[in-house]
């Protein structure tokens, strides 16, 4: 399938979503392995998941996932990024460096290129779907979807960014990773120079409803139509949690401390609100797993147990399928994972947790994928 490429018509739309969240990108590849694998079962071919998808969008470690999926990749070949790259990409920077930022972006950047090609293009041929990567311009304090639609209002001037690049600036979290310089043409041709940092920074760590919107409103150049036999989104989550502070640990907080506490209770607070949003708007298949259950395993959420009354609303849009995981200690025992500390685990950055990222993640796909009851969305195959 080339850049853009329309569905046939009369088919129904499949739309993919993946959140951010580091190295618990794990937690959706192993889902992605999951999803791949029953697909092939109910096509009784196989099959990569760019063929699978309309649309593939991601945010930060989100964005990894999405940008292989679609340049054709297998689901395992990006678990295994992950597994092979991932200690050394999260390897302290010198300590001086660390007043800035964490980790160094170089080891990223190298494996970004070797894995999507350091030629290869947004407007790339080499891409077989159309996919959708969220990041945060710093320096003109908005957020930026990148997006390969040739009908898109920017694709004339962001089909010539290299895509490592892209992909790069989606990851770049502040005070883990240092911004990413893009230099862009404006309208009149004249290169401007930007700083992109993560896409997570902003309400779109969860890029699920823009996505929907970039799928249906006809002003991104789609207008594929909505309703919940027309439209499948299926979205991943790299696990959440609520960020609690003992009585009187917030008074001895640093600058630093509350740096990483307020992106992480953004990330947070944006993922419920757009999960929220998206079940108002679309139907939960029939047989799936029901996300209302792992809301409320966070404790003193205040949402919790309300999807179920909000997904009774009328008049949806879209099919929605929601796939993620509470990070506490009672949702990791419910899942047999007694011996993996929720608290090390939920860290973004903790590269001694790989494998249990992995474990938790080969839980979740084994608990929540069912392709099955979305059958009827792949019965044709592009």
């Amino acid at each position: 399938m080339g850049t853009s490429v329309a569905a046939p018509s009369g088919r129904p739309k499949r739309l993919l979503s993946i959140d951010g969240g580091g190295l618990l990108g794990l937690i959706p590849a192993e889902a992605l392995i999951e999803v791949e694998k029953q697909l092939d079962d109910i096509t009784e071919r196989p099959a990569p998941l760019c063929d699978r998808f309309d649309l593939i969008g991601g945010t930060s470690t989100g964005a990894i996932l999405a940008a292989g999926l679609s340049l054709g990749l297998k689901a395992a070949q990006l678990r295994d990024f992950y597994l092979k790259f991932g200690k050394e990409i999260f390897t302290k920077c010198f300590f001086l460096t660390r007043i800035w930022h964490s980790y160094p972006s170089e080891p990223l950047v190298n494996h970004l290129k070797d894995v999507f090609g350091a030629d290869t293009t947004l407007g790339s041929e080499l891409l077989r779907t159309n996919v959708l990567i969220v990041t945060k311009n710093a320096t003109q304090g908005t957020t930026w979807f990148f997006n390969n639609n040739k009908k898109g209002k920017y694709y004339s001037v962001n089909s010539k960014l290299p895509l490592w690049q892209i992909v790069r600036a989606s990851t770049s979290a502040p005070t883990y990773f240092p911004p990413q310089p893009i230099t862009i043409p404006d309208a009149a041709g004249k290169p401007q120079d930007y700083e992109f940092v993560d896409g997570g920074v902003s309400t779109y760590n969860n890029p699920s409803l823009q996505l929907f919107l970039e799928a249906t409103d006809p002003a991104y150049g789609f207008g594929w139509p909505a309703g919940p036999d027309k439209l499948l989104l299926l979205s991943l989550g790299t696990g959440f949690n609520t960020v609690s502070i003992p009585p009187g640990g917030a008074a001895h907080f640093n600058v630093l401390d509350w740096a990483r506490y307020t992106i992480k209770e953004l990330m947070g607070d944006s993922n419920l609100q757009q999960n929220i949003l998206m079940h108002m708007i679309g139907a939960k298949p029939t047989g799936a797993i029901s996300p209302a259950s792992a809301v409320a395993s966070v404790p003193g959420n205040p949402n919790a147990g309300s999807l179920d009354a909000i997904s009774a609303v009328a008049d949806k849009l879209l099919t929605y399928q929601r796939i993620t995981i509470g990070l506490t200690r009672e949702r990791l025992d419910n899942l047999g994972l007694r011996d993996i500390d929720p608290i090390k685990v939920r860290e973004m950055d903790a590269a001694d947790q790989i494998l249990n990222m992995q474990r938790v993640g080969q839980a979740v796909a084994k608990e929540q994928v069912r392709m099955a009851p979305l059958k009827q969305f792949f019965a044709q195959t592009l």
